[in-house]
């Protein structure tokens, strides 16, 4: 989900949101990168950032390593309710200079999301 700068969202309604993306199946997480990547330019670094909530299994597209090393930083949230890739999520987020948060459930979300703006 992207929103303009300065655009406020209330967070329950970003969640809600969030929350109603199908998440199952194959997915192009390289094509979200990539996007963020572009927008995210616009902004100065310390403004940039980028939240992954995903399995990070099945990519159907294009590696995402390369797209997340060009992101100031990507956080990653792991849904780990069902099949996972647990190296590819690390190092997604290692390389977005990020941080690495499992969820079991659409209840562990907004603790992991709380836990990640802290820092």
């Amino acid at each position: 989900m992207l929103s303009r700068l300065g655009q406020r969202v209330p967070p329950q309604a970003l969640l809600d949101t969030m929350l109603r993306i199908p998440a199952r199946g194959l997915t192009n997480i390289g094509w979200p990168l990539r996007v963020a990547a572009r927008e995210l330019a616009r902004v100065p670094a310390r403004d940039a950032r980028a939240v992954l909530l995903s399995d990070c299994v099945h990519n159907a597209g294009p590696d995402p390593r390369p797209f997340a090393a060009r992101l100031p930083r990507l956080d990653v949230l792991l849904d780990t309710s069902g099949e996972q890739d647990a190296e590819l999520a690390r190092e997604l987020a290692r390389l977005g200079h990020g941080r690495l948060r499992r969820i079991g459930g659409y209840t562990d979300v907004a603790p992991a999301l709380g836990a990640i703006f802290a820092h």
